[in-house]
């Protein structure tokens, strides 16, 4: 998983690019999972009006998932079919889709941990990369925490507070999870603006680890 205190250390950036990269090396499947259930933001971001994005496919997996839907489900396949993953063509590359309409009414999606959920994961994708929204935008990734391998925190290394960091890194731990260690980004406009373009930039080095 990787999460951020804030929007602007682009997290989102860093994980889709780390899916890209793990794609590529994958015997089987990469999936590039979305907590940002509504926004959708990652699907949307490759599914362009030339994309061609073959599925939808489940990814319950004949688990109990980690969303759940309340109040009262229709029945039990609609929380299952409510996220599913749609694949790049021409790569390992799967995205998660969460598919709205299949709320009703007052109904709402809650995240909770789902340990079997995980496992059966882990049994049939090579590696799954967790985008969590920002935590000044949401909690949600916290909640998931101790269900993941671990989790990569991402700071802009011009704005960030570290003592901000060390607090998030003590509260994934408070919650059974596991810190894998930092990636620093600098400022995306000022990335894109300059010559090298990208994250990172020519001149800077990529990432950071604190561990």
């Amino acid at each position: 998983m990787f999460v951020a205190a804030s929007a602007a250390d682009s997290s989102s950036e860093v994980a889709a690019a780390f899916a890209e990269m793990a794609a590529a090396r994958v015997s089987n499947a990469a999936w590039l999972l979305d907590l940002d259930l509504f926004a959708n933001r990652q699907f949307r971001r490759l599914s362009g009006a030339e994309a061609g994005l073959q599925g939808p496919f489940d990814m319950a997996f004949g688990q109990e998932p980690f969303w759940k839907i309340t109040p009262r489900p229709r029945g039990p396949d609609q929380a299952r079919a409510a996220l599913v993953g749609y694949r790049v063509p021409d790569t390992r590359l799967f995205v998660s889709y969460f598919d709205r309409s299949m709320l009703e009414g007052d109904q709402s999606v809650k995240v909770t941990p789902a340990a079997s959920y995980w496992t059966a994961v882990r049994n049939r994708v090579d590696m799954t990369i967790v985008d969590a929204p920002s935590l000044d935008r949401s909690r949600v990734g916290l909640a998931l925490a101790q269900d993941m391998d671990g989790v990569v925190l991402v700071v802009n290394g011009e704005r960030a507070d570290p003592s901000v960091t060390a607090e998030i890194r003590d509260e994934i731990a408070a919650r059974n999870g596991r810190c894998l260690g930092v990636v620093v980004t600098h400022d995306v406009r000022r990335a894109r603006a300059g010559a090298s373009g990208g994250l990172f930039g020519r001149n800077r080095p990529p990432m950071a680890a604190n561990r």
